[in-house]
């Protein structure tokens, strides 16, 4: 074998080397990518979870409103079957 020879074997080994560092930076990183997307879906779901009281708010102050004006209409009612003065309805 001549020293072309070995030398061109020398700078294909070290290429492929080059080649197999890369591929397993690589690798490293996209598994370093899965694991920071699962830890990030995991905290959108608590967070989900977390904030979906929030869409109830509308529903209870709806109920709220509706408990306070029935509370109005009944207390309307009373002071007009009473025929209570300005002084709230006392004697």
């Amino acid at each position: 074998m001549s020293s072309g020879w070995i030398i061109g074997y020398l700078i294909g080994g070290g290429l492929v080397l080059v080649v197999v560092v890369l591929l397993l930076l690589m690798i490293r990183g996209a598994h370093r990518a899965a694991v920071q997307a699962g830890a990030i879906l995991a905290a959108l779901q608590e967070s989900r979870d977390n904030t979906a009281v929030l869409w109830a708010v509308n529903d209870v102050n709806s109920a709220i409103e509706r408990i306070s004006s029935g509370a109005g209409a009944v207390r309307e009612h009373l002071i007009a079957g009473s025929g209570a003065s300005a002084n709230g309805g006392r004697r």
